[in-house]
């Protein structure tokens, strides 16, 4: 989890600001939606102390993980946003991801080293991967 953790810290403000759309200010709805979504996921993660606060963890991380890939595709739905709205984005927001991505991290690392805490970062696999370099060509 630690090699994923590296990489979603290294892409993650690309993925979101590059890869969400605009269409009607929604890109911004879903920046913010996916800052909101790390939080949770961050906030669950620091509930984890044991084995048993893993193991009843693992069903707000799943439905946090579901959300992300959610909006992940909304992001992918719409159309891309001209240069000055991404400037604008990427200026409000990249602190506030950057710090989120800190966190997060952060508890990763802590859960890692706590009884069931791996089996509880399996339910945010998807969310902690590697972006498809596939999917990188195809989008504009």
């Amino acid at each position: 989890m630690t090699k994923a953790a590296a990489l979603l810290g290294l892409s993650l403000s690309a993925l979101l600001l590059s890869q969400a759309r605009a269409g009607d200010n929604k890109i911004e709805d879903i920046v913010k939606d996916m800052l909101k979504t790390m939080d949770t996921i961050t906030s669950t993660l620091a509930t984890i102390k044991d084995q048993e606060t893993a193991k009843s963890a693992k069903t707000d991380l799943r439905k946090a993980a579901d959300r992300w890939n959610v909006l992940k595709k909304k992001a992918g739905d719409i159309a891309p946003p001209d240069k000055g709205e991404k400037d604008r984005l990427a200026k409000q927001y990249r602190m506030k991801l950057e710090e989120a991505q800190k966190k997060l991290f952060a508890e990763v690392l802590r859960v890692q080293g706590v009884a069931g805490g791996r089996d509880a970062l399996l339910e945010i696999k998807n969310v902690l991967a590697k972006k498809d370099k596939k999917e990188d060509k195809s989008k504009p």
